[in-house]
């Protein structure tokens, strides 16, 4: 009996460790290289900045500005500054300005986090290069 319960925590030990090490935060160099000069379509929460679920297309211009249109359809203008392994936007239409988020990769799966509350405020659900939604200021 003592040997089937160290079995079975042992097992739950190893699933734990190589659960932790697959997923990771995304550094500020892998941030900017995900999205930079392109257009990120995303699925978000209601912890979204916009603070409405649904699906959301950001274009992330090389120089750091971005165009996001909104779940709701409005086109929100912002500036970016990656700070250490976060991404920080203001957003023109937003208060407050400058909040800033987590990157998290486990696998193909990109998840974007409040950096202050941790909430969930959106997943990656697919990137493409350029501004694929021709979105204009």
């Amino acid at each position: 009996m003592r040997t089937t319960v160290r079995a079975a925590l042992a097992a739950a030990s190893l699933v734990a460790v190589v659960g932790t090490a697959i997923a990771a935060d995304m550094s500020g160099d892998e941030i900017k290289a995900f999205t930079s000069g392109k257009t990120v379509y995303i699925e978000t929460t209601p912890a979204s900045v916009t603070g409405t679920p649904g699906q959301g297309v950001i274009y992330w211009a090389e120089d750091g500005t971005a165009l996001y249109k909104t779940p709701t359809g409005a086109l929100w203008h912002g500036k970016r500054e990656i700070k250490g392994n976060t991404n920080c936007t203001d957003w023109k239409e937003s208060q407050p300005p400058g909040a800033c988020t987590r990157w998290d990769k486990t696998g193909d799966k990109v998840t974007i986090i409040d950096a202050v509350s941790g909430k969930l405020r959106a997943t990656v659900v697919k990137t493409a290069p350029g501004n694929a939604e021709k979105l204009g200021p």
